[in-house]
């Protein structure tokens, strides 16, 4: 009899309010799609905002504060959540994003924007123990877990994840984010979301 004693558990929610988000994301990539570059230590083809030090789709803000209620209610994870980065990834066709993990960090999270599945592939997550379990001679060890446009998946930040090639024509898009949960409560004042610093660590 097998038995998996130790689960990895991930966390899909729907944003319900997200074609204001869709168009923002729609206008900004547009406008600034040929400023990007590649951020040191990645290994990918994509647009993203990382190490920008600035987010700029503050539409998002309120609907994920919905969304990490209902987080930390049905992980039964209590605390003063708090969002440590940020950031904007777009895929045209043939862009892609290598396996890696979000670390120094507790929590992470994908937000669809932009995502057809009939066209597009959802996050591959890797087994902890790939590489223990592809000796054995087992070969599933990823999976792809289904998702739809306005869907956000959270899952813990040492959770190797990759974004499969975009082989079609319609872009994807989606935001990616950090964060940890304290018991300490925060005293740092009012949340300004245009002041958001995203300067996290290797992504």
């Amino acid at each position: 009899m097998k038995v998996d004693i130790f689960p990895t558990k991930i966390f899909r929610y729907h944003i319900e309010d997200h074609a204001p988000i869709k168009e923002r994301v729609e206008q900004y990539y547009e406008e600034h799609k040929l400023e990007t570059s590649t951020p040191e230590g990645w290994n990918c083809n994509l647009f993203t905002t990382f190490g920008t030090k600035m987010f700029p789709i503050v539409e998002c803000m309120e609907e994920f504060g919905h969304v990490f209620d209902e987080f930390q209610d049905e992980a039964r994870i209590p605390g003063n959540l708090l969002l440590t980065d940020l950031w904007l990834n777009c895929y045209d066709r043939t862009n892609w994003q290598d396996k890696h993990i979000h670390a120094p960090g507790q929590w992470s999270g994908v937000y669809y924007v932009h995502f057809d599945p009939n066209e597009h592939k959802g996050t591959q997550f890797y087994h902890p123990n790939e590489t223990l379990l592809a000796c054995q001679g087992e070969e599933q060890n990823t999976i792809i877990p289904w998702v739809t446009e306005g869907d956000l998946i959270i899952f813990p930040a040492w959770l190797e994840h990759s974004a499969p090639m975009n082989k079609s024509s319609k872009l994807r898009s989606t935001i990616s984010f950090n964060f940890l949960i304290t018991e300490e409560v925060y005293e740092g004042g009012e949340f300004d979301p245009e002041k958001l610093i995203v300067d996290g660590g290797v992504s």
